[in-house]
C-alpha cells in the first residue's frame, strides 16, 4: 500500500509542478486561460479523489521498490522543480537577465538527463543493450542531424541575404540557425525515445516487479519527462522569433560592421546610423537596417556618383507575390470605382 501512496503522491506533486508552469508561460489575455484553470483544478480534485480511495480500498502489497528504481523517481521530480523555476525566470526574463535563464535551463536539462540514465540504469539488463542502443542513437543522429541542419541552414541564410551558398558557410548566423534546427529535430528525437522508454519500461520493470507497481513507475518517470518536453516545444515554437533574433544580435556583433567602405573612403548611412554592414565582395555588402523591432535587409552597392552608394531592398519570392497582388487589387478597385461613377 505504501508504494501506491509514493506514486500518487509523486503524480500529485507532478501535477501541481506543471500545472504552475503551464499558468505561468500561457498569456492572461488568453481565451484559454480561465478554461486551462478549470481543467486543472477538476483534474486535482480527481487525483485527490483517487488517492483516497486508493487509500481505502487498496489492499497492502508485498511488492518492494528498490532504490534504484526510486533515485529515477526522484531526479524525475527534480526535472519537473527545475523546469518550472526556468519557466518562471523566462517569464521574468527582463528582471532576472537572460544568463540566469540559460542557466536554470541547463540546470534543467543536466536534471532530465540524470533521470534517463538512472532509470536506463534500472530497467536495463546485464547485456546493456538499452544502453547501447541509446549510445548508437546519439552518435549516429548527431551526424545526421547536424548535416541537415548545416545545409538548410545555409540554404535559408543565402536566401535572406540574399548571397551565394558558397558565401553563407563562414558567417555565424549561419550556425546560429543551424544550432535552432538541430534543437528542434532533437526535441522530436528526444518525444519519440521517451515514448519508447514507456512500452519497454513496462516490459522490463515487471520481470522484477508486479506489472501495477511497473505500470505505475514507467509512467512517474516517462510521462513527467514527455510533458516537459511538449510544453516546452510549445513554448520554444511560440518564441522561435525571438530566440532566432537574439543569436542574430549575438552574430551580428561578428558577421558585420558599423561601417562599409566604398569610394575610397569608410562611409556610414546618416539616415539609418544604427545600422549594421555585412562585406561580401569589394563594393558589395548587406546593410542590415533596425526596423520596428526587426531588421531589414537591404544590398548595398558603391557607385561612381554622389552619394556613391545604391541601395535595394532585399525581397523574397512571397513578398514579391504579395506586393504585386495588392498593386493589382488597387488598379481593380479603382477601375471598378470609375466604372461606377460613369454609370451615374
Amino acid at each position: 500500500m505504501k508504494k501506491i501512496w509514493i506514486f500518487l503522491n509523486l503524480g500529485i506533486a507532478h501535477f501541481l509542478l506543471f500545472y504552475m508552469a503551464i499558468l505561468i508561460i500561457t498569456p492572461k489575455n488568453m481565451p484559454l486561460y480561465p478554461i486551462i484553470i478549470w481543467f486543472g483544478m477538476i483534474i486535482f480534485c480527481g487525483l485527490i479523489v483517487q488517492f483516497y480511495w486508493n487509500k481505502t480500498t487498496c489492499n497492502k502489497s508485498g511488492a518492494r521498490i528498490r532504490k534504484k528504481y526510486k533515485k529515477a523517481q526522484r531526479w524525475s521530480l527534480y526535472s519537473s522543480f527545475w523546469f518550472l523555476i526556468t519557466c518562471i525566470s523566462f517569464k521574468k526574463i527582463n528582471y532576472v537577465g537572460s544568463s540566469i535563464s540559460i542557466f536554470l535551463g541547463c540546470i534543467t536539462l543536466i536534471s532530465i538527463i540524470v533521470t534517463i540514465i538512472f532509470h536506463i540504469k534500472s530497467i536495463d539488463n546485464k547485456e546493456k543493450s538499452i544502453e547501447s542502443g541509446v549510445k548508437s542513437v546519439i552518435k549516429y543522429s548527431w551526424v545526421i542531424a547536424s548535416l541537415i541542419s548545416f545545409y538548410f541552414a545555409r540554404s535559408e541564410i543565402s536566401n535572406i541575404l540574399d548571397i551565394s551558398f558558397d558565401t553563407s558557410h563562414n558567417k555565424l548566423i549561419t550556425i546560429v540557425m543551424a544550432l535552432i534546427v538541430i534543437f528542434i529535430i532533437y526535441y522530436a528525437l528526444y518525444l519519440i525515445v521517451v515514448i519508447i522508454l514507456i512500452s519497454v519500461s513496462k516490459r522490463r520493470a515487471k520481470l522484477k516487479i508486479n506489472y501495477f507497481i511497473a505500470s505505475d513507475y514507467s509512467m512517474s518517470i516517462c510521462a513527467p519527462l514527455y510533458i516537459i518536453g511538449c510544453i516546452s516545444f510549445v513554448a520554444f515554437y511560440m518564441q522561435t522569433f525571438t530566440i532566432f533574433k537574439f543569436g542574430l544580435e549575438i552574430a551580428m556583433k561578428y558577421d558585420t560592421r558599423d561601417t562599409f567602405f566604398c569610394h575610397d573612403k569608410y562611409m556610414l548611412l546618416s539616415e539609418h546610423p544604427d545600422a549594421r554592414f555585412m562585406f561580401i565582395s569589394v563594393g558589395n555588402y548587406r546593410a542590415l537596417i533596425p526596423h520596428d523591432d526587426d531588421f531589414t535587409i537591404t544590398r548595398l552597392t558603391c557607385t561612381n556618383n554622389e552619394p556613391f552608394y545604391s541601395l535595394v531592398s532585399v525581397v523574397r519570392k512571397k513578398d514579391l507575390m504579395l506586393t504585386t497582388l495588392k498593386d493589382r487589387t488597387e488598379v481593380l478597385a479603382s477601375d471598378l470605382k470609375a466604372t461606377m461613377l460613369s454609370d451615374h
